[in-house]
């Protein structure tokens, strides 16, 4: 078993193995390789010699891709380990490596924490992360909805729900995303360079997909709409935030219902959204999302190491 860095050529060995990783807990595939490389591994992040991947009698079995972008608070984790012989000593390989690279950061600090999504069947990664010195910080739940069930979508009448135009609302739809997701949401933070890096470049964002909600004052809300890839012919909304003093007033319902109108618009018959309701496990109050018509799939839990 050896360990070594990646580089430019090792994406598409990354969206293989990350694939591999997810099919073998959910049966989905997870990543494109050009989202991937958009997504995940683009400029906005690190440069991917930062990543490493384990091979085994000179094949590659498993990789670890190390993000430590703006505002650099953190470094994230993702890491892509289908099942393979002694895999919890691979497990332990690369979070070591991972951590030596976030400490080893020039804008980071020796305390700056350390977090990633696992998905929660993986009860093998998660227990040698534990081990490792990692706490669950909270789940991640994933909801789907069939959009032709999906009532048609009403805004309060001093709200204008709109296509998103990247030429147009970048800056708007950034101002909605830094108050709604603010750095101490962890995974759920997007920071400006990496918001406009996907935003122009993912291939999933197709145009016409995402909505900004606008009052007399300016943007009040916005939803971030994919195609969604771990499931045919849906939609994935990527962040769905209104801004706090408009909440309560069925804006976020409308900027989701238009958004489901709009992958139905396209053929596709699922939409799919991820959301943390809270810190504990246990948290099962969806009521927001179940009157969407949404249903939980699959939880992610976001683990930590301070």
């Amino acid at each position: 078993m050896r360990i070594r860095p990646g580089g430019v050529r090792d994406i598409a060995t990354f969206t293989r193995l990350v694939n591999a990783h997810n099919q073998w807990l959910r049966g989905e595939d997870l990543w494109r390789e050009d989202e991937l490389s958009a997504a995940l591994i683009s400029t906005s992040g690190d440069p991917v010699d930062n990543d490493r991947y384990v091979e085994v009698d000179g094949e590659v079995v498993a990789a670890l891709h190390v993000q430590t972008s703006e505002p650099y608070t953190k470094g994230t984790f993702t890491l892509a380990i289908p099942p393979i012989g002694d895999r919890e000593a691979v497990i332990r390989l690369l979070l070591d490596a991972g951590e030596r690279i976030v400490r080893a950061h020039p804008q980071l600090s020796s305390t700056s924490p350390i977090d990633m999504l696992v998905p929660r069947e993986d009860t093998e990664l998660i227990h040698v992360a534990t081990n490792a010195g990692y706490r669950v910080l909270q789940k991640v739940t994933m909801l789907e909805a069939d959009v032709f069930d999906a009532p048609a979508a009403n805004p309060p009448a001093d709200v204008d729900v709109v296509t998103f135009s990247v030429t147009r609302d970048l800056d708007a739809g950034y101002e909605v995303i830094r108050r709604t997701f603010p750095p101490d949401l962890g995974a759920w933070h997007m920071s400006r360079p990496n918001y406009e890096y996907c935003m122009r470049n993912d291939p999933t964002a197709l145009p016409g997909l995402s909505i900004i909600a606008r009052d007399t004052e300016g943007p009040v809300g916005l939803a971030l709409n994919f195609l969604d890839t771990t499931r045919e012919q849906s939609g994935f909304t990527a962040a769905l935030g209104v801004l706090e003093h408009r909440r309560g007033e069925g804006i976020g319902r409308a900027i989701a219902l238009e958004s489901f109108d709009r992958f139905r618009a396209r053929g596709w018959q699922h939409a799919r959204m991820a959301t943390i309701l809270g810190k504990a496990l246990d948290d099962d109050d969806y009521g927001f999302y179940t009157d969407l018509g949404m249903q939980p799939v699959y939880d992610d839990l976001v683990l930590v190491k301070d």
